[in-house]
């Protein structure tokens, strides 16, 4: 049966209950990297938005949210550091079996701090300079996600960049056949019912909290909305 992709869907990812099969989440979070990196495309922008704001003699302070099982701050701090720019990340996620897992794979990374924390109640998390959010919006409710991106700018000194998923058929249906080679996790199932949360650009548009923000579409299936300060 074909899903409804004229609106938002409502339903959970399986991952994200609470008693879902910890063998398969931590597998789901393993396959998290070839999936970041083969159809996220997240590096090339969030590399062109953040590095201008970097600087080599003062540090900067960068918040994830939803950081999973932080293969993008990992790789963002290597790269931080090869162009001899300082970095400190704080990666955050509210699923303590999600957290324990990446402490277990990159808790000894140098300027990376994991904390089980919940991303809607950021004041704690202050002072910060840059927020990123990778598919992390679509997990929220319409006033979760107002609420949010209100808090991120009013306390990211910088700016910030969200990379979330578009709605549409065809990455709907293009996933639909690339999700077969991840099996034995949630990836496959999730992806799908990920994408029937995700937005069209005039969705995302509509929660921007400034003037100043900017939406832009990126192959495949995405879109960024960001603010440089």
């Amino acid at each position: 049966m074909k899903p409804d992709l004229t609106r938002r869907s409502r339903s959970s990812e399986l991952m994200d209950a609470p008693d879902s099969d910890e063998r398969k989440l931590f597998r789901t979070l393993d396959q998290f990297t070839s999936i970041n990196r083969l159809f996220s495309r997240v590096r090339g922008p969030l590399k062109r938005i953040l590095f201008p704001l970097l600087s080599p003699d003062k540090e900067t302070h960068l918040l994830d949210l939803g950081a999973g099982g932080c293969d993008i701050p990992v790789w963002l701090l290597k790269e931080a550091n090869k162009a001899g720019l300082k970095l400190r990340i704080t990666a955050i996620d509210s699923d303590p079996r999600v957290v324990r897992y990446a402490i277990r794979h990159y808790g000894e990374v140098e300027g990376l701090r994991i904390l089980e924390a919940n991303a809607l109640l950021l004041d704690p998390l202050a002072p910060f300079d840059f927020v990123f959010g990778n598919h992390f919006l679509h997990h929220l409710t319409d006033p979760q996600i107002r609420d949010l991106l209100q808090q991120v700018d009013r306390l990211a000194a910088k700016g910030y960049l969200f990379s979330d998923l578009r709605r549409s058929r065809f990455s709907y249906q293009a996933f639909r056949w690339v999700s077969l080679i991840y099996r034995d996790s949630f990836a496959s199932e999730d992806g799908l019912i990920s994408i029937c949360k995700g937005f069209t650009p005039d969705e995302l548009k509509a929660f921007a909290p400034n003037a100043d923000c900017k939406i832009q579409t990126q192959l495949p299936g995405r879109l960024l909305l960001s603010r440089s300060k």
